[in-house]
Parts: C-alpha cells; structure tokens; sequence
C-alpha cells in the first residue's frame, strides 16, 4: 500500500518533490498501540493541543489497512497539515480494494476534503469523506501525543 500511496502523491501531487522527504518518519501503530490512543481519547487522557504545536513537519502514520502521509507544506492557508490517504477497502486479507483520498486539517483538526480527479471507489465523494472521518480521531490522538 506504501507504493501505491507514493505513486498518488506523485500523479497529484507533482509539483511536491518526495526526494526531499527522505527525512520523513514512517511510524507502524501495532493494534495494541492503536487501541492506547483511541482509549485515551475517550476517556480524555490526552489533553487536546492545536496541530499546528505538532512538532512533526511530516510523517507516515500506517495503522490497520491504512497508511496516512501529513505534511505540513501546504499550499493552502487555511491549512496546517496537508494529508495524503491510502485505505485498503478489501473485504478479506486476500483482497485489496484501494481507497485514495486527500484531504487537509485545520489548527482544530478539522478535515476538509480536496477534490480529485479519479477512478473506481476513489471516485465517490461520500466513501472518501466517510474515511476520511474515519481516521480523524487516531490521527489527531497520535499527533497530540507526540506533541510537547
């Protein structure tokens, strides 16, 4: 899924040189990992902080079937965080039904989706936003966590 993310990135994305992130971390939450964040979530164990005091200027975050890349260059202003989205919608291990979607964050981790021109599932506006949603909290979990 990592290939495939990379490959979107660069066909939307063209004008974003990825040679210049070899920096960027990639960060595997296990299930154990991911089941922390979202636990302190709910029960308000983590304190909520803007993204913009994220440390992080970019990072792959990989949990369950999906695999996110922030950055924080973005060209829009209203935006912190610039994320590209890669989510295997596959009904079984087997399968692999790949879900784009890009979308970017606000200082209030509030998502807004960008439009793109493509094909299959990745056409319909209503999944992406749906998992867009989707990872929303983890994401904002994870960044709050790491964040001083």
């Amino acid at each position: 899924m990592l290939k495939e993310l990379i490959e979107y990135i660069k066909e939307y994305e063209g004008d974003n040189e990825l040679g210049d992130y070899l920096d960027t971390r990639y960060v595997r939450l296990t299930d154990q990992h991911y089941d922390q964040i979202a636990s302190a979530m709910s029960e308000g164990e983590l304190g909520l902080k803007n993204s913009s005091k994220c440390p992080a200027q970019r990072f792959f975050l990989h949990f369950n079937e999906t695999i996110l890349f922030v950055n924080k260059q973005t060209q829009n202003s209203s935006a912190v965080y610039d994320i590209e989205m890669v989510q295997n919608e596959g009904e079984s291990e087997d399968s692999v039904e790949l879900l784009f979607a890009s979308f970017s964050i606000d200082d209030d981790y509030t998502p807004s989706l960008k439009k793109r021109v493509s094909s299959g599932k990745t056409e319909d506006e209503n999944q992406q936003q749906l998992a867009m949603l989707s990872v929303i909290p983890i994401l904002k979990g994870f960044m709050v966590a790491i964040t001083d």
